[in-house]
């Protein structure tokens, strides 16, 4: 497990960091291309390149959390 740096920087009103190469090479991005950055439930995020098969999954995920929150809050209860 690698612990790798990237400053935070103010880009209009969006705060903005650049990937180590690391990063990119590992994730298999380039320049231009869409991130997503998914909630994992710990207070951060996990960052993945955006695919429509992901897209279409984490639409499901939040259809179902919806249709179904007081039934998981009563669950966690």
């Amino acid at each position: 497990m690698a612990i790798l740096v990237s400053k935070t920087r103010a880009q209009g009103a969006s705060v903005v960091t650049t990937l180590p190469a690391e990063v990119a090479r590992r994730l298999a991005v380039t320049a231009g291309q869409e991130l997503e950055w998914i909630e994992d439930g710990m207070g951060g995020f996990r960052v993945v390149p955006h695919t429509p098969e992901t897209a279409e999954a984490l639409a499901v995920h939040e259809k179902i959390m919806a249709e179904y929150d007081a039934v998981f809050r009563a669950l966690a209860k």
